[in-house]
């Protein structure tokens, strides 16, 4: 899996299935994130056996972890991946707080904008983000992607897209 500086992305493990449950079910992450999927163990166990085949699946689940130990600090995914169009939408989160706003989730979605576009031939990534998510409205803007569309769903969301 790729690596630069700080972080490292790695294939999520079934070791990974009960952080990843705690950090689904937190409050913050629940405000920001869009997913319509009913939280649980059992869904998060069945995502991990998804992951052996993201061209069947259409998704890709990796953690981010620091370059100096394997433990998850956060987690990235591609969803929604159209390979006949060549584009996906990413998320990411850094879960563990006091790591957050360090730089760890941009050089996570330089990582996987890279790896998209080297071993899924993917051209473009997207991405949609909650209008109050300040933070990831100003990562996604750093980063290159452009806004190209707004629209509402159960609240509204600007969208983002980078190619590449």
């Amino acid at each position: 899996m790729p690596k630069r500086k700080a972080v490292h992305l790695r294939p999520i493990e079934k070791k990974d299935a009960f952080s990843v449950y705690l950090w689904e079910l937190d409050h913050e992450t629940q405000l920001v994130t869009q997913s319509e999927i009913k939280v649980s163990l059992q869904n998060i166990y069945a995502l991990i056996e998804q992951q052996t085949d993201v061209y069947n699946s259409s998704q890709l689940r990796l953690m981010v972890c620091l370059s100096n130990r394997d433990a998850a600090i956060g987690m990235i995914d591609l969803y929604d991946i159209d390979f006949k169009k060549g584009n996906a939408y990413v998320g990411v989160l850094i879960a563990e707080k006091l790591l957050r706003n360090k730089g760890y989730a941009r050089q996570a979605l330089i990582l996987m904008a890279q790896y998209a576009k080297k071993e899924l031939e993917l051209t473009c990534l997207k991405a949609e983000v909650q209008r109050r998510n300040e933070a990831s409205i100003a990562l996604f803007e750093s980063l290159n992607y452009v806004k190209y569309a707004e629209k509402t769903v159960d609240s509204t969301l600007i969208s983002f897209k980078l190619d590449l």
